[in-house]
Protein backbone atom coordinates (compact mmCIF):
# COMPACT_ATOMS: atom_id res chain seq x y z
CA UNK A 1 0.00 0.00 0.00
CA UNK A 2 1.28 3.62 -1.16
CA UNK A 3 2.36 5.64 1.50
CA UNK A 4 2.92 8.85 -0.53
CA UNK A 5 1.68 12.12 0.66
CA UNK A 6 -1.13 13.41 -0.90
CA UNK A 7 -0.55 16.37 -3.10
CA UNK A 8 -2.54 18.70 -1.22
CA UNK A 9 -1.04 18.60 1.84
CA UNK A 10 2.09 19.25 0.42
CA UNK A 11 0.49 22.39 -0.88
CA UNK A 12 -1.35 23.43 2.20
CA UNK A 13 1.94 22.88 3.73
CA UNK A 14 3.67 25.27 1.39
CA UNK A 15 1.20 27.63 1.66
CA UNK A 16 1.32 27.83 5.26
CA UNK A 17 5.07 27.54 5.67
CA UNK A 18 5.52 30.43 2.72
CA UNK A 19 3.10 32.66 5.38
CA UNK A 20 5.55 32.10 8.18
CA UNK A 21 8.70 33.40 5.45
CA UNK A 22 6.31 36.40 5.18
CA UNK A 23 5.50 36.95 8.75
CA UNK A 24 9.13 36.90 9.79
CA UNK A 25 9.70 39.11 6.77
CA UNK A 26 6.59 41.64 8.00
CA UNK A 27 8.51 41.38 11.63
CA UNK A 28 11.68 42.49 10.21
CA UNK A 29 10.45 45.70 8.36
CA UNK A 30 9.19 46.99 11.60
CA UNK A 31 12.15 46.32 13.62
CA UNK A 32 13.83 48.18 11.01
CA UNK A 33 11.60 50.94 11.41
CA UNK A 34 11.38 51.03 15.12
CA UNK A 35 15.14 50.98 14.78
CA UNK A 36 15.06 54.14 12.46
CA UNK A 37 12.32 56.02 13.80
CA UNK A 38 12.44 55.64 17.38
CA UNK A 39 14.86 56.33 20.63
CA UNK A 40 14.74 54.65 24.14
CA UNK A 41 13.55 51.77 23.28
CA UNK A 42 15.21 48.11 24.83
CA UNK A 43 17.35 46.89 21.71
CA UNK A 44 18.55 43.83 22.63
CA UNK A 45 14.79 42.53 22.93
CA UNK A 46 13.82 43.86 19.40
CA UNK A 47 16.65 42.24 17.40
CA UNK A 48 16.04 39.32 20.18
CA UNK A 49 12.23 39.12 18.88
CA UNK A 50 14.01 39.19 15.34
CA UNK A 51 16.55 36.80 15.76
CA UNK A 52 13.93 34.40 17.21
CA UNK A 53 11.68 34.84 14.81
CA UNK A 54 14.08 34.25 11.72
CA UNK A 55 15.78 30.87 13.50
CA UNK A 56 11.97 29.70 14.21
CA UNK A 57 11.56 30.45 10.90
CA UNK A 58 14.11 28.16 9.27
CA UNK A 59 13.71 25.64 11.63
CA UNK A 60 9.76 25.62 9.91
CA UNK A 61 11.33 25.76 6.44
CA UNK A 62 13.84 22.76 7.07
CA UNK A 63 10.96 20.61 8.80
CA UNK A 64 8.81 21.10 6.09
CA UNK A 65 10.55 18.74 4.15
CA UNK A 66 9.76 15.81 6.47
CA UNK A 67 6.65 14.92 6.40
CA UNK A 68 4.60 14.85 9.27
CA UNK A 69 6.65 16.92 11.80
CA UNK A 70 4.73 19.74 11.62
CA UNK A 71 1.69 18.42 12.31
CA UNK A 72 3.05 16.87 15.60
CA UNK A 73 1.38 18.25 19.35
CA UNK A 74 4.94 19.21 20.36
CA UNK A 75 5.81 21.23 17.14
CA UNK A 76 2.72 22.84 17.72
CA UNK A 77 3.44 23.51 21.14
CA UNK A 78 6.88 24.90 20.31
CA UNK A 79 5.67 27.00 17.64
CA UNK A 80 3.30 28.67 19.81
CA UNK A 81 5.26 29.55 22.71
CA UNK A 82 7.68 31.03 20.25
CA UNK A 83 4.79 33.59 18.91
CA UNK A 84 4.18 34.42 22.45
CA UNK A 85 7.32 34.88 23.30
CA UNK A 86 7.86 37.42 20.48
CA UNK A 87 4.65 38.77 21.47
CA UNK A 88 6.11 39.35 24.95
CA UNK A 89 9.42 40.61 23.51
CA UNK A 90 7.38 43.66 21.58
CA UNK A 91 5.79 44.59 24.88
CA UNK A 92 8.94 44.59 27.15
CA UNK A 93 11.01 46.50 24.49
CA UNK A 94 9.72 50.08 25.27
CA UNK A 95 8.77 50.79 21.78
CA UNK A 96 5.83 52.80 21.08
CA UNK A 97 3.88 50.09 19.03
CA UNK A 98 4.01 46.59 18.47
CA UNK A 99 6.57 45.69 16.03
CA UNK A 100 5.71 42.01 15.68
CA UNK A 101 3.46 42.59 12.62
CA UNK A 102 1.49 39.72 11.08
CA UNK A 103 3.97 36.72 12.43
CA UNK A 104 2.12 35.43 15.38
CA UNK A 105 -1.02 34.77 12.55
CA UNK A 106 1.59 32.42 10.99
CA UNK A 107 1.66 30.67 14.12
CA UNK A 108 -2.52 30.15 13.99
CA UNK A 109 -2.58 29.00 10.09
CA UNK A 110 0.02 26.22 11.01
CA UNK A 111 -1.82 25.34 13.95
CA UNK A 112 -5.33 25.05 12.13
CA UNK A 113 -3.66 23.49 9.09
CA UNK A 114 -1.77 21.22 11.54
CA UNK A 115 -4.24 20.33 14.50
CA UNK A 116 -7.43 21.57 12.77
CA UNK A 117 -10.57 23.14 15.12
CA UNK A 118 -8.46 22.15 18.65
CA UNK A 119 -5.31 23.16 17.24
CA UNK A 120 -6.65 25.93 15.74
CA UNK A 121 -8.67 27.80 18.52
CA UNK A 122 -5.90 26.55 20.94
CA UNK A 123 -3.36 28.57 19.59
CA UNK A 124 -5.49 31.21 18.83
CA UNK A 125 -6.79 31.84 22.68
CA UNK A 126 -3.08 31.03 23.85
CA UNK A 127 -1.41 33.61 22.33
CA UNK A 128 -4.88 36.46 22.40
CA UNK A 129 -4.07 36.12 26.24
CA UNK A 130 -0.98 36.93 25.62
CA UNK A 131 -1.92 39.71 24.02
CA UNK A 132 -4.20 40.96 26.84
CA UNK A 133 -1.88 40.17 29.31
CA UNK A 134 1.74 41.68 28.38
CA UNK A 135 0.30 44.24 25.27
CA UNK A 136 -2.83 45.13 28.06
CA UNK A 137 -0.95 45.65 30.82
CA UNK A 138 2.12 47.26 29.88
CA UNK A 139 1.28 48.75 26.47
CA UNK A 140 -1.79 49.80 28.01
CA UNK A 141 -2.95 50.04 24.42
CA UNK A 142 -6.76 48.63 24.51
CA UNK A 143 -7.37 49.00 20.92
CA UNK A 144 -4.33 47.21 19.82
CA UNK A 145 -5.24 44.42 21.94
CA UNK A 146 -8.96 43.70 21.46
CA UNK A 147 -7.88 43.84 17.50
CA UNK A 148 -5.00 41.16 18.01
CA UNK A 149 -7.22 38.89 19.69
CA UNK A 150 -10.01 39.12 16.95
CA UNK A 151 -7.37 38.64 13.96
CA UNK A 152 -5.94 35.69 15.97
CA UNK A 153 -9.87 33.99 16.86
CA UNK A 154 -11.81 35.01 13.42
CA UNK A 155 -8.04 33.64 11.73
CA UNK A 156 -8.23 30.57 13.20
CA UNK A 157 -12.11 29.90 12.78
CA UNK A 158 -11.78 30.77 8.32
CA UNK A 159 -8.60 28.96 8.07
CA UNK A 160 -9.72 25.77 9.77
CA UNK A 161 -13.29 25.66 7.77
CA UNK A 162 -11.28 26.61 4.39
CA UNK A 163 -8.94 24.14 4.66
CA UNK A 164 -11.55 21.54 6.43
CA UNK A 165 -13.45 22.14 2.89
CA UNK A 166 -10.36 22.09 1.07
CA UNK A 167 -9.18 18.62 2.06
CA UNK A 168 -13.07 16.97 2.03
CA UNK A 169 -13.09 17.73 -1.56
CA UNK A 170 -9.40 16.66 -1.99
CA UNK A 171 -10.44 13.59 -0.41
CA UNK A 172 -14.26 13.12 -2.12
CA UNK A 173 -12.21 13.97 -5.73
CA UNK A 174 -9.94 10.90 -4.62
CA UNK A 175 -12.24 8.79 -3.93
CA UNK A 176 -13.98 9.51 -7.40
CA UNK A 177 -11.14 8.59 -9.20
CA UNK A 178 -10.06 5.77 -7.80
CA UNK A 179 -13.76 4.44 -8.25
CA UNK A 180 -13.46 5.24 -11.53
CA UNK A 181 -10.14 3.62 -12.37
CA UNK A 182 -11.89 0.96 -10.69
CA UNK A 183 -14.78 0.56 -12.93
CA UNK A 184 -12.35 1.43 -16.01
CA UNK A 185 -10.14 -1.78 -14.91
CA UNK A 186 -13.49 -3.65 -14.83
CA UNK A 187 -14.51 -2.80 -18.13
CA UNK A 188 -10.88 -3.27 -19.42
CA UNK A 189 -11.62 -7.11 -18.08
CA UNK A 190 -15.09 -6.99 -19.13
CA UNK A 191 -13.94 -6.20 -22.86
CA UNK A 192 -11.26 -8.85 -22.83
CA UNK A 193 -13.85 -11.36 -21.52
CA UNK A 194 -15.74 -10.67 -25.00
CA UNK A 195 -13.24 -10.12 -27.18
CA UNK A 196 -12.04 -13.77 -25.96
CA UNK A 197 -15.30 -15.34 -26.18
CA UNK A 198 -16.06 -13.87 -29.41
CA UNK A 199 -12.58 -14.73 -30.99
CA UNK A 200 -13.51 -18.56 -29.98
CA UNK A 201 -16.45 -18.39 -31.12
CA UNK A 202 -15.35 -17.13 -34.37
CA UNK A 203 -12.29 -19.28 -35.28
CA UNK A 204 -12.61 -22.21 -32.84
CA UNK A 205 -15.98 -23.09 -32.96
CA UNK A 206 -16.65 -22.00 -36.60
CA UNK A 207 -13.77 -24.51 -37.60
CA UNK A 208 -15.32 -27.47 -35.46
CA UNK A 209 -18.41 -26.48 -37.55
CA UNK A 210 -16.36 -26.70 -40.52
CA UNK A 211 -15.03 -30.58 -39.85
CA UNK A 212 -18.36 -31.54 -38.72
CA UNK A 213 -19.59 -30.65 -42.81
CA UNK A 214 -16.48 -31.65 -44.38
CA UNK A 215 -16.33 -35.07 -42.20
CA UNK A 216 -15.91 -37.34 -44.87
CA UNK A 217 -12.71 -35.69 -46.46
CA UNK A 218 -10.14 -36.84 -43.63
CA UNK A 219 -7.38 -34.86 -45.40
CA UNK A 220 -8.93 -31.64 -45.52
CA UNK A 221 -10.29 -32.24 -41.76
CA UNK A 222 -6.81 -32.80 -40.58
CA UNK A 223 -5.58 -29.48 -42.42
CA UNK A 224 -7.99 -27.42 -41.22
CA UNK A 225 -7.29 -28.78 -37.50
CA UNK A 226 -3.78 -28.56 -38.10
CA UNK A 227 -3.88 -25.02 -39.46
CA UNK A 228 -6.36 -23.87 -36.28
CA UNK A 229 -4.41 -24.98 -33.63
CA UNK A 230 -1.51 -23.01 -35.05
CA UNK A 231 -3.12 -20.01 -34.75
CA UNK A 232 -4.65 -20.80 -31.56
CA UNK A 233 -1.20 -21.24 -29.47
CA UNK A 234 -0.18 -18.17 -31.53
CA UNK A 235 -2.85 -16.22 -30.00
CA UNK A 236 -2.75 -17.32 -26.89
CA UNK A 237 1.02 -16.57 -26.88
CA UNK A 238 0.31 -13.12 -27.46
CA UNK A 239 2.06 -13.38 -30.88
CA UNK A 240 -0.64 -13.13 -32.99
CA UNK A 241 -3.49 -10.12 -32.53
CA UNK A 242 -6.39 -11.82 -33.73
CA UNK A 243 -7.42 -15.60 -34.99
CA UNK A 244 -7.36 -16.51 -37.99
CA UNK A 245 -6.63 -12.82 -39.53
CA UNK A 246 -3.13 -13.25 -40.94
CA UNK A 247 0.00 -11.25 -39.76
CA UNK A 248 -0.54 -7.88 -42.25
CA UNK A 249 0.12 -4.39 -40.95
CA UNK A 250 -2.49 -2.58 -42.83
CA UNK A 251 -6.55 -2.49 -42.92
CA UNK A 252 -6.33 -3.32 -47.09
CA UNK A 253 -3.68 -6.12 -46.34
CA UNK A 254 -5.78 -7.68 -43.48
CA UNK A 255 -9.02 -7.78 -45.77
CA UNK A 256 -7.16 -9.27 -48.59
CA UNK A 257 -6.05 -12.14 -46.40
CA UNK A 258 -9.24 -12.57 -44.87
CA UNK A 259 -10.70 -12.67 -48.54
CA UNK A 260 -8.33 -15.45 -49.25
CA UNK A 261 -8.74 -17.45 -46.19
CA UNK A 262 -12.14 -17.36 -46.83
CA UNK A 263 -11.93 -18.65 -50.67
CA UNK A 264 -9.85 -21.15 -49.31
CA UNK A 265 -11.82 -22.71 -47.04
CA UNK A 266 -15.40 -22.59 -48.76
CA UNK A 267 -16.62 -22.45 -52.47
CA UNK A 268 -16.85 -18.95 -52.18
CA UNK A 269 -15.06 -15.66 -54.23
CA UNK A 270 -14.73 -12.46 -52.62
CA UNK A 271 -13.95 -9.32 -54.43
CA UNK A 272 -12.40 -6.84 -52.76
CA UNK A 273 -12.01 -3.28 -53.42
CA UNK A 274 -10.12 -0.84 -50.88
CA UNK A 275 -9.69 2.94 -51.41
CA UNK A 276 -7.49 4.29 -48.83
CA UNK A 277 -5.29 2.40 -46.33
CA UNK A 278 -3.99 2.20 -42.83
CA UNK A 279 -2.00 0.77 -40.17
CA UNK A 280 -3.54 -1.60 -37.58
CA UNK A 281 -4.56 -1.22 -34.59
CA UNK A 282 -6.64 -2.34 -31.45
CA UNK A 283 -9.74 -0.64 -33.37
CA UNK A 284 -8.83 -1.65 -36.79
CA UNK A 285 -8.38 -5.31 -35.61
CA UNK A 286 -11.70 -5.13 -34.59
CA UNK A 287 -13.31 -3.99 -38.15
CA UNK A 288 -11.40 -6.74 -39.63
CA UNK A 289 -11.79 -9.77 -37.45
CA UNK A 290 -16.06 -7.98 -37.81
CA UNK A 291 -15.82 -8.21 -41.80
CA UNK A 292 -14.02 -11.82 -41.05
CA UNK A 293 -17.06 -12.62 -39.47
CA UNK A 294 -19.86 -11.17 -41.69
CA UNK A 295 -17.83 -13.03 -44.78
CA UNK A 296 -17.86 -16.63 -43.05
CA UNK A 297 -22.29 -15.56 -42.61
CA UNK A 298 -22.12 -15.21 -46.38
CA UNK A 299 -19.82 -18.04 -47.14
CA UNK A 300 -21.95 -20.70 -45.05
CA UNK A 301 -25.90 -19.03 -45.03
CA UNK A 302 -26.19 -16.69 -48.13
CA UNK A 303 -26.17 -19.52 -50.76
CA UNK A 304 -24.43 -18.04 -53.15
CA UNK A 305 -20.59 -17.98 -55.21
CA UNK A 306 -19.83 -14.36 -54.51
CA UNK A 307 -19.31 -12.10 -52.03
CA UNK A 308 -18.34 -8.48 -52.59
CA UNK A 309 -16.21 -6.14 -49.83
CA UNK A 310 -15.63 -2.29 -50.23
CA UNK A 311 -13.33 -0.59 -47.46
CA UNK A 312 -12.76 2.71 -47.42
CA UNK A 313 -9.88 4.63 -44.86
CA UNK A 314 -10.99 8.28 -44.84
CA UNK A 315 -9.70 10.81 -41.65
CA UNK A 316 -11.58 10.11 -38.99
CA UNK A 317 -12.92 6.75 -39.88
CA UNK A 318 -12.23 3.44 -41.74
CA UNK A 319 -15.93 1.77 -43.01
CA UNK A 320 -15.86 -1.46 -44.61
CA UNK A 321 -18.87 -2.70 -46.16
CA UNK A 322 -19.91 -6.56 -47.10
CA UNK A 323 -22.50 -7.44 -49.66
CA UNK A 324 -24.10 -10.83 -51.35
CA UNK A 325 -27.32 -11.16 -53.30
CA UNK A 326 -28.39 -14.51 -51.75
CA UNK A 327 -30.55 -15.93 -49.35
CA UNK A 328 -31.13 -12.81 -46.86
CA UNK A 329 -32.81 -13.08 -43.54
CA UNK A 330 -34.66 -11.25 -41.16
CA UNK A 331 -32.26 -9.15 -38.71
CA UNK A 332 -34.78 -9.13 -36.00
CA UNK A 333 -35.73 -12.95 -35.98
CA UNK A 334 -32.38 -13.87 -35.24
CA UNK A 335 -32.36 -15.85 -31.64
CA UNK A 336 -30.32 -13.98 -28.74
CA UNK A 337 -28.34 -16.81 -28.41
CA UNK A 338 -26.47 -16.44 -31.57
CA UNK A 339 -23.58 -14.88 -31.12
CA UNK A 340 -22.34 -14.61 -34.57
CA UNK A 341 -24.28 -11.44 -35.09
CA UNK A 342 -24.89 -9.82 -31.84
CA UNK A 343 -21.57 -10.36 -30.24
CA UNK A 344 -19.14 -11.45 -33.30
CA UNK A 345 -19.92 -8.17 -35.65
CA UNK A 346 -22.22 -5.81 -34.05
CA UNK A 347 -20.92 -5.92 -29.91
CA UNK A 348 -16.93 -6.06 -31.18
CA UNK A 349 -17.40 -3.18 -33.58
CA UNK A 350 -19.43 -1.06 -30.75
CA UNK A 351 -16.67 -2.25 -28.08
CA UNK A 352 -14.26 -0.05 -29.56
CA UNK A 353 -16.43 2.94 -30.40
CA UNK A 354 -17.62 2.33 -33.68
CA UNK A 355 -20.93 1.23 -35.31
CA UNK A 356 -22.69 -1.62 -37.26
CA UNK A 357 -25.95 -1.68 -39.50
CA UNK A 358 -27.19 -4.62 -40.65
CA UNK A 359 -29.46 -4.17 -43.98
CA UNK A 360 -30.79 -7.84 -45.14
CA UNK A 361 -34.16 -8.40 -46.80
CA UNK A 362 -35.30 -12.67 -47.36
CA UNK A 363 -34.39 -13.58 -51.07
CA UNK A 364 -32.69 -9.86 -51.72
CA UNK A 365 -29.01 -10.33 -49.99
CA UNK A 366 -27.76 -8.64 -47.36
CA UNK A 367 -25.25 -5.65 -46.77
CA UNK A 368 -23.47 -5.19 -43.53
CA UNK A 369 -21.73 -1.60 -43.37
CA UNK A 370 -19.02 -1.72 -40.25
CA UNK A 371 -17.53 1.91 -39.04
CA UNK A 372 -14.71 2.48 -36.51
CA UNK A 373 -13.09 5.61 -35.65
CA UNK A 374 -9.62 6.30 -36.05
CA UNK A 375 -7.40 7.62 -33.57
CA UNK A 376 -4.37 9.06 -35.84
CA UNK A 377 -1.54 11.04 -34.63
Amino acid sequence: MSTAEPDLEVALRRVMVGYRVVGAVWLWLLVAVVVLTETGFNLPLVMGAGVLAAAWTGATVWSSGVPGILRTPWWIAADVAVSAAVIAFAAFAGTDRGFYGGYPFSTVLLAAYSGGIPGGFVAAGVLSVVSVVFLGVYLGNPGEVITSALVYVAGAGVSVWGIGVIRRNDAQRRALEQRLASEEVERARSQERADTAVALHDSVLQTLALIQRRSDDPAAVRSVARQQERELRDWLSGSRSRLGGGTAATLAAAIADVAAELETRYPCRVEVVTVGDVALGTGTDALVAATREALLNVAKHAAVQTAAVYAEVEDTNATVFVRDRGAGFEPGAVPPDRRGISESIVGRVRRHGGDAVIRSTPGAGTEVELRIPLARS
